[in-house]
């Protein structure tokens, strides 16, 4: 019995020095998670992390923009940043982005999304609508800035936006559009990077579906041994409205916009319903 009683607490010990163990491996496991998943930092007087260009920390939007403020041009055509003094809050510029400071630029979270339709009929018409909106948050327009930035020997053949007919040049010195030219300095390279030029309201609508038919009247319809019949035309995703033209953030709600996703497909159709 003691021989039982002592073994028994042998192996208790045993296991409690194991558990013990893998709490402390687990815990050091998800530390090490925590370091590798965003830089802690302070914004706004909100602890937190970054996670990209985004700032997560208590007491703020999930997501909130954190990126570079854009400072317009210098006498010489060449992108300007912010820079803040951590100590004494003071704003400079410069034409290093790099140096740039990193800021709260937004909430790409909208403040209200939803649908509305109708459906009218009158003497065998129908017709029928259907519109989703977003209203509130911002977004990167990517698409956007890859159009504005300058060529380079890794960078030719590109399209252009039509604003960089806008930039600055000699003649044409109260643009705030960075000097367009091959780009021989890191400045001219650094002129299109992600920076609060580029946010852009998300507000959107969208025309998500139309559906238009009419039905024949039922006298006629029974004097060829049917009992309905309906002519019909439908469109789905015609057209969205947004800030600008191309833009499209309706593929994700927090911020995000890519040239290589494919907006939804615009579809028309027609039939003919018939029942006997």
């Amino acid at each position: 019995m003691l021989r039982f009683r002592r073994s028994g607490q042998s192996e208790l010990k045993s296991f409690v020095h194991h558990a013990q163990e893998l709490r402390i491996r687990h815990a050091l496991l998800l530390h090490g998670i925590a370091l590798a998943h965003g830089e802690r930092a302070v914004l706004d007087g909100h602890a937190g992390y970054v996670n990209g260009n985004y700032f997560h920390g208590e007491g703020l939007p999930l997501h909130t923009l954190y990126m570079k403020k854009y400072a317009g041009v210098n006498e010489k055509g060449q992108s300007q940043w912010y820079m803040k003094d951590s100590e004494t809050g003071e704003l400079t510029k410069t034409t290093t982005y790099s140096y740039g400071t990193d800021f709260n630029c937004g909430d790409a979270d909208p403040d209200l999304y939803g649908g509305l339709g109708t459906t009218i009929t009158f003497k065998g018409f129908d017709f029928s609508v259907n519109l989703n909106y977003s209203i509130g948050g911002k977004a990167a327009d990517y698409g956007y800035a890859a159009l504005m930035r300058n060529p380079n020997v890794q960078n030719t053949g590109n399209s252009f936006h039509k604003d960089l007919l806008k930039a600055w040049s000699e003649t044409n010195t109260d643009s705030d559009i960075p000097r367009f030219q091959f780009a021989i300095q890191d400045v001219d390279d650094s002129a299109s990077s992600m920076s609060d030029r580029f946010i852009t309201d998300a507000s959107t609508l969208t025309l998500q579906n139309i559906n238009l038919g009419y039905t024949l009247p039922e006298k006629l319809v029974k004097k060829i041994g049917m009992s309905k019949i309906r002519v019909y035309a439908a469109g789905e995703n015609l057209y969205y409205w947004s800030k600008r033209k191309g833009f499209d953030p309706r593929g994700s709600f927090w911020g995000t916009t890519s040239t290589s996703t494919y907006a939804p497909v615009r579809m028309i159709t027609g039939g003919i319903t018939l029942q006997f």
